[in-house]
């Protein structure tokens, strides 16, 4: 039998996404002990064109990340879509004191992200068990016990953690998303990102990097339609009316990978001893386009309220992230229904 190594920290965090390697960062820039658990996978994850809007620049800039991720970015001024035949053009010109957006190279930031907490990742193969103070974990041929004062999770949608302490999880919606990478045709995008209805679904095109586009289209697993969409030869007849989409489509044929989108919440936040953050927390429709805005919010607020628990004893700490976090939600499901009405 193997030896069994112990560990001993503040708190532990489960997930190497953006939220978990910002969360750890925060809480060592406080000095707060903690141990992010990374799971080591063999599929690489697929590569989205995301963006962040001016307003959560202010935020980079307030945990002194700004500047990794303007260098792990292009800037962005703007967005364009049509909904229901309506045209619609936003920039980013009078927003205050950024004008500007940021179109991400996400791996890029895990990565630099990953440089500055280097010494307090632990890459694990399986978790075995998580109690609400003790995690066991298995990397190779060492198995670790961690004990830990509080547990995050940051496995995005897997929301690991919630699953060991049996966490219903409530689904708004069923909508799923089929992504599909295709070489850039001659049709330009101002601002490299284009939105546009059409019959039973919309779409996104956003430029990847300077030769590949990302087209994804997304629809809801309520009706058969999105069955359709798994495959790329039906995306010609599927996009026929659309005015931009199908500029976009080129002949041939193109792998096409679908996945979860639908906007979900846990029934319960925090716990005693437990804390989630990131999708794990709040997952949503990527109608909102704000995944890492949300992780980057909820990674600042949680740091914010473990350090109010651990060196200042506040026990209602938790509490009030949750209800921080139940009122962005609710306010970002309003404005997507009012979106898809």
């Amino acid at each position: 039998m193997n030896p069994e190594t112990h560990l001993k920290t503040k708190v532990l965090i489960v997930g190497k996404g953006v939220s978990g390697l910002i969360l750890c960062y925060l809480l060592e820039k406080k000095g707060i002990e903690c141990i992010l658990l990374n799971k080591e996978v063999n599929t690489s994850a697929t590569i989205l064109a995301e963006t962040i809007p001016p307003s959560t620049l202010s935020l980079l800039k307030n945990i002194d990340l700004l500047n990794l991720f303007e260098e792990c970015a292009s800037k962005t001024y703007g967005y364009q879509s049509i909904w229901n035949n309506i045209f619609h053009s936003e920039d980013f010109f009078k927003h205050n004191p950024f004008k500007y957006g940021l179109k991400l190279n996400k791996r890029k930031i895990i990565s630099e992200l990953e440089k500055k907490v280097k010494s307090r990742i632990i890459n694990y193969n399986q978790l075995k068990n998580i109690t609400s103070t003790t995690t066991s974990v298995s990397l190779n041929k060492t198995t670790y016990s961690i004990h830990s004062e509080l547990i995050i999770d940051a496995t995005g949608r897997n929301r690991a953690v919630l699953n060991f302490f049996k966490i219903p999880i409530v689904s708004y919606d069923n909508n799923i998303a089929f992504i599909c990478y295709l070489p850039k045709t001659k049709e330009s995008l101002k601002y490299g990102f284009f939105t546009e209805t059409f019959e039973n679904g919309w779409g996104t095109i956003s430029d990847l990097n300077e030769t590949t586009r990302i087209m994804t289209l997304y629809s809801s697993k309520n009706n058969n339609f999105h069955k359709k969409l798994k495959s790329f030869s039906n995306w010609h007849e599927i996009l026929f009316n659309t005015q931009i989409l199908k500029k976009h489509l080129l002949t041939g044929d193109f792998k096409v990978t679908g996945r979860l989108a639908n906007s979900s919440i846990p029934q319960k936040i925090v716990g005693d001893n437990w804390l989630s953050i990131g999708d794990a927390a709040m997952a949503f429709d990527p109608i909102s386009s704000h995944g890492i805005s949300n992780a980057i919010f909820c990674a600042s607020k949680a740091s914010e309220s473990i350090d109010n628990l651990i060196t200042k004893n506040n026990a209602t700490s938790f509490n009030k992230y949750q209800e921080t976090i139940n009122a962005v939600f609710n306010e970002y499901y309003n404005v997507k229904e009012k979106l898809y009405a």
